[in-house]
């Protein structure tokens, strides 16, 4: 594989060693997760992910890895939906205080 930046969804996480296995190339690539920002806590299954790709010990493993936004169509309805249900939710909290 070059020296580019690839794209691909968590195809699974194991939380208690540390590492899984991200789809969408040809192959599934393993990472570490030193490799993953933790900002927004652990890998999910089916998260959008960029990174990059390095050999080690003849396998490939993903490095650099950064998160992606999911601009599907059906993420935009979840982000919608999720968003409305916190609107709704503070509305009827106010309603219920007074």
């Amino acid at each position: 594989m070059k020296s580019e930046v690839y794209q691909g969804k968590i195809k699974q996480y194991d939380a208690t060693k540390g590492y899984g296995f991200i789809g969408g190339l040809e192959q599934d690539v393993f990472f570490h997760i030193s490799d993953f920002p933790l900002e927004d806590g652990e890998p999910k299954r089916n998260e959008r992910v960029k990174f990059m790709v390095v050999e080690n010990n003849g396998k490939f493993k993903a490095v650099k890895i950064q998160r992606v936004v999911d601009q599907s169509a059906k993420a935009k309805k979840s982000r919608a939906v999720e968003n409305n249900t916190t609107i709704t939710s503070a509305l009827l909290s106010n309603f219920k205080n007074k």
